[in-house]
């Protein structure tokens, strides 16, 4: 693995925290109807993070094509 492998794994970790909690909280307030206001923003957010947490983990597991024949 090359460093920019290992730095995206490493921010994916990172952020599936966040991710998840934006998620979680965003789809429990969707059925409270005191703060069903903040429900979507906070699955928007999360979703949003998630998605850079999958596009991290593609970039982290990619192999590289090897180099060709000269």
């Amino acid at each position: 693995m090359s460093g920019g492998q290992i730095a995206a794994l490493v921010f994916a970790v990172i952020l599936l925290i966040p991710g998840g909690c934006f998620t979680v909280f965003g789809i429990g307030m969707l059925g409270d109807p005191q703060s069903y206001s903040l429900g979507p923003p906070l699955l928007t957010i999360g979703l949003l993070i998630l998605a850079v947490v999958a596009f991290l983990g593609w970039v982290a597991f990619h192999k590289r094509k090897p180099p060709g024949v000269p």
